[in-house]
């Protein structure tokens, strides 16, 4: 086969099915929420849209001084699909003391590439991300991340964020670490990383199942994938939580379940970074003879 043509084939392809996503974006309704216009400046000089689950009561002034939350904040990727991330930080976003300090945790699931322990390649105008990809060089793993209030950590900007809870510091921290241990398992797992299947977004719907977090559709619901059971992009989102998971009893087991705030902290920081995600890379199979 001509691998010229091949691959101007394949992108032909991912640009037929951008254009689906966006095509279908513009026919769905708007998602039921309340948008945020008293906390605007998540991202300083990037400001991202806020939004919150209708079911959420806004904050008094006095409630908001210490009141923690948990969103799903998104990145657009793709040409018209989402990356997908839970965010656990203090409510407050405007406070230019706390603009530095170390008290915003994330929970995402990320492409690697097994094969070479690094990131995966998905830069679609590269040939080489079409051979590794189906080379079966890429796995999910679960990756948690703590940054400062500008949210640095990542090159990508996040265009939107949707709060789904409120609570107190300890709880949401307590929240943060269980989901860490979900991150963990899918990083052991090395499940294929497939882009309608087990993806950044599967990963991110397998962290709020497993908290007990709302399931609901919050920034596009592309009708196209409702016939799937899912309703967000850019796949089908299938949930990597374990039959028989009980969030109750990973709970009452931790051992951080009684931890003050500080301990909490001190956990979540120790718990983060990509390297513990890269030391769970297995040894890849030799390849199979011909």
């Amino acid at each position: 086969m001509n691998k010229k043509r091949f691959f101007i084939k394949l992108g032909l392809m991912f640009g037929l099915a951008v254009g689906v996503y966006k095509g279908a974006d513009a026919a769905a309704p708007a998602p039921h929420l309340t948008q945020v216009f008293n906390n605007a400046t998540a991202v300083p000089a990037e400001t991202a849209k806020e939004y919150r689950l209708p079911e959420l009561k806004q904050p008094t002034a006095a409630e908001a001084k210490d009141l923690w939350r948990v969103r799903v904040g998104a990145w657009e990727i793709g040409g018209g699909g989402y990356h997908t991330f839970l965010e656990f930080s203090p409510y407050q976003q405007t406070d230019a003391e706390k603009m530095k300090k170390q008290d915003v945790y994330q929970l995402h699931g990320i492409a690697c590439d097994e094969v070479r322990h690094t990131w995966a390649q998905l830069n679609y105008k590269h040939k080489e991300a079409y051979t590794q990809y189906f080379n079966g060089d890429y796995v999910l793993k679960g990756l948690g991340v703590v940054q400062d209030h500008q949210r640095t950590y990542f090159a990508q900007r996040t265009i939107a964020y949707v709060d789904i809870y409120y609570g107190s510091k300890e709880e949401v921290l307590k929240m943060f670490l269980d989901g860490m241990q979900m991150a963990d398992k899918i990083s052991h797992d090395n499940k294929p990383y497939i882009l309608l299947d087990h993806n950044s977004n599967s990963a991110e719907r397998t962290y709020r199942e497993a908290l007990g977090l709302p399931d609901q559709p919050i920034f596009v619901p592309y009708r196209i994938f409702a016939l799937g059971g899912r309703i967000w992009t850019p796949g089908l989102e299938k949930s990597l939580l374990p039959e028989g998971y009980d969030r109750h009893k990973v709970r009452a087991e931790a051992d951080y379940k009684d931890f003050t705030a500080e301990q909490l902290e001190a956990r979540a920081k120790a718990l983060c970074g990509s390297d513990r995600m890269f030391s769970t890379f297995r040894t890849p199979p030799p390849p199979k003879a011909h």
